[in-house]
């Protein structure tokens, strides 16, 4: 197994950057954000095109924050952020107008946190299994990651069945950054912020038949799938959320390969705060009519070290998923229905976070 992946490991990888960011805007509802028109679903919005003589590099945070780009790190203290964010922001994309799909498919909380021993790897982080979650959380109540942004670059995945496997069913899976979701030791929220990109796969008579697409979420709310955003295994994608407050949360999406770009605006579910206690990187299988899915053969993907952080703007500190300057981190395992790992996560260095599945198990 371990050598096929090796293959599949020229193939795919990603960056990703984490960083808090000082400016805020009251609670509450969120007024629709200028140059922004209505989706088809209520109370979300899309930012129109930027005009052409707005260049983000130079632009001030409020023209940024006007036209829907993500809010720029400092090209000083965190270099590679702020290139991360550059490449985002600059790239010669196509602005779209969504069309949406509110599915009945939850990415949501960690769920079975079964057991918690002490890890081997950098940084000696918690090792923690999951029923549903694989990947790195840094958890840290003291210093709470409110009014915050998190990217993900990554290579969409090829998807399928566990090898030999044709069941005539869905597997399912998705790869995300998010703002809460982690309970560990009774310690946790329940909301997630976040985004991030599905890969699923069907086999029926011999036949496979795959589905992927790129969605947001704010769970208790199940993802949002967004129906004109072409995603096909092989394309070089990024992905942001942020939060403008404890109840207003933004995602912008590119796909580097097809050129296109969106920036969506909506808010948490009635009832729902950002808690802002940990940040996570993860590979999941989701929720599906009511239960875990299957989890897609993926064989493996990553998240590259150049860019994988969280960036505190007021003391100006790095977390890594393999270092931070407080809280504690945690390296989760996902389990099959028969407490099998089945997809785990390794650290090469600080941030670069490697994901291997077993070939996928109910």
């Amino acid at each position: 197994m371990k050598g096929l992946n090796k293959f599949f490991l020229g193939l795919i990888g990603g960056a990703m950057a984490l960083w808090l960011f000082p400016a805020a805007v009251p609670s509450g509802a969120e007024v629709p954000p200028p140059h922004t028109i209505p989706t088809n679903l209520p109370g979300v919005y899309a930012f129109t095109e930027p005009p052409p003589n707005l260049n983000p590099r130079t632009a001030s945070d409020e023209e940024l924050a006007a036209w829907g780009f993500p809010p720029r790190p400092d090209a000083t203290t965190a270099p590679e952020a702020y290139a991360a964010w550059a490449r985002a922001v600059t790239a010669p994309a196509r602005t779209i107008v969504p069309v949406l799909k509110l599915t009945d498919n939850y990415a949501g909380p960690s769920r079975g946190v079964r057991s918690t021993e002490p890890g081997t790897v950098i940084a000696n982080p918690v090792a923690v299994t999951s029923s549903n979650w694989s990947g790195y959380v840094i958890q840290d109540t003291d210093n709470p990651f409110t009014l915050e942004a998190i990217q993900g670059d990554f290579i969409v995945p090829v998807a399928q069945q566990a090898f030999g496997s044709c069941t005539g069913s869905y597997d399912y899976g998705v790869a995300w950054v998010g703002i809460d979701g982690a309970t560990i030791n009774g310690v946790g929220s329940s909301d997630v912020l976040q985004a991030g990109a599905e890969f699923d796969a069907d086999c029926s008579a011999s036949t496979t038949t795959t589905y992927y697409a790129a969605w947001y979420e704010w769970y208790p709310n199940p993802w949002t799938v967004i129906t004109n955003f072409s995603v096909s295994p092989g394309d070089d994608m990024s992905v942001e959320v942020w939060s403008t407050s404890a109840t207003a949360g933004k995602a912008y999406l590119i796909n580097y390969t097809t050129n296109v770009k969106v920036t969506i605006s909506f808010s948490a579910p009635a009832g729902t705060t950002l808690v802002g206690d940990c940040v996570e990187w993860i590979v999941e299988r989701p929720g599906i009519d009511g239960s875990l899915a299957t989890l897609t053969n993926y064989i493996a993907t990553a998240f590259n070290r150049d860019n994988a952080w969280n960036y505190t703007a007021s003391t100006k500190t790095f977390y890594y998923p393999g270092s931070a300057p407080s809280g504690t981190i945690y390296s989760w395992t996902m389990l099959d229905n028969s407490g099998k790992p089945i997809s785990y996560p390794t650290l090469e260095g600080p941030g670069d976070i490697w994901f291997y599945d077993e070939g996928s198990a109910l």
